[in-house]
């Protein structure tokens, strides 16, 4: 237990994912008492132990499933036969050990900035993308990708955690950066779970048209919160970078207003 909290700690900050299994109820012969603790990494590796044999085999697969959804699980196990056989009962409560959820940021202008500064006070970890090395400087501490959009989907693999927004220079550069999304998706065989364009509706109809001739792609782009952002009258790119943030967080948390208000036809201020 006592090297177990560092090794979370450790994990969280280097980005790893990974389930807690803990004992929160036991009955009669159990071979663990509550508060005994296992952690699952991604590739089934434990450490700790909640019991060993069928129970434990059961916890390290619900493991994966706790840690593919981000949902918590309570489980009942029945050790008089079915998952054991000490004559007990067992509950175990898993929950996931995820790492701050991945925000990647396409196009470090005025817009990309922005949502960078604000979000720095959010539970993110960046990514922050540009084919311009230049628009890469100063940014601190944050991870950064000098790519443009033929190359992205070579080094970018998202997880069903991953949230992008789009803040390029051009309707051009959207459209390729959108097409790369999409082939990265596909690749890893998951959507992102927030996908958003900065722009105008009339950028939303002139990029749709890239994509219309692939039923696959075109479903993939009717998801696509385009303009991206909450309709709270947003003019400076802080504003905008506000109104982003609270849709994603929304849209993470379910929130109602993430199918509330869209931005209003603003203009680009990419």
């Amino acid at each position: 237990m006592d090297d177990l909290y560092p090794l979370m700690a450790d994990m969280i900050r280097r980005g790893e994912h990974a389930a807690v299994a803990t004992v929160i109820r036991a009955e009669r012969s159990v071979p663990r008492h509550v508060g005994s603790k296992m952690l699952v990494r991604t590739d089934g590796s434990v450490v700790g132990s909640v019991g060993g044999g069928g129970l434990e085999a059961r916890c390290i697969a619900l493991a994966a499933e706790v840690i593919a959804s981000g949902e918590c699980r309570r489980v009942n196990f029945d050790l008089t036969g079915t998952d054991g056989v000490c004559g007990g009962e067992v509950e175990v409560f898993l929950e996931p050990l995820l790492s701050r959820t991945p925000l990647v940021i396409v196009g470090m202008g005025h817009v990309g900035r922005a949502l960078l500064d604000l979000s720095r006070h959010l539970p993110f970890r960046f990514l922050a993308v540009d084919d311009r090395p230049e628009f890469l400087e100063d940014l601190g501490a944050v991870e950064t990708l000098n790519v443009g959009a033929a190359d992205l989907a070579g080094h970018f693999k998202p997880t069903a955690r991953t949230v992008v927004v789009l803040c390029t220079r051009s309707h051009e550069h959207d459209a390729d950066t959108l097409a790369a999304v999409f082939r990265s998706e596909q690749a890893a065989g998951v959507a992102c779970a927030f996908l958003g364009l900065v722009g105008s509706r009339t950028k939303a109809v002139h990029i749709a048209r890239r994509f219309a001739a692939d039923p696959l792609t075109a479903a993939r782009f009717a998801d696509v919160s385009v303009p991206v952002g909450l309709d709270i009258g947003a003019e400076t790119p802080h504003e905008i970078a506000v109104s982003i943030l609270a849709e994603i967080l929304a849209c993470l948390r379910g929130g109602a207003a993430a199918t509330a208000g869209r931005l209003r036809d603003r203009g680009d201020k990419t």
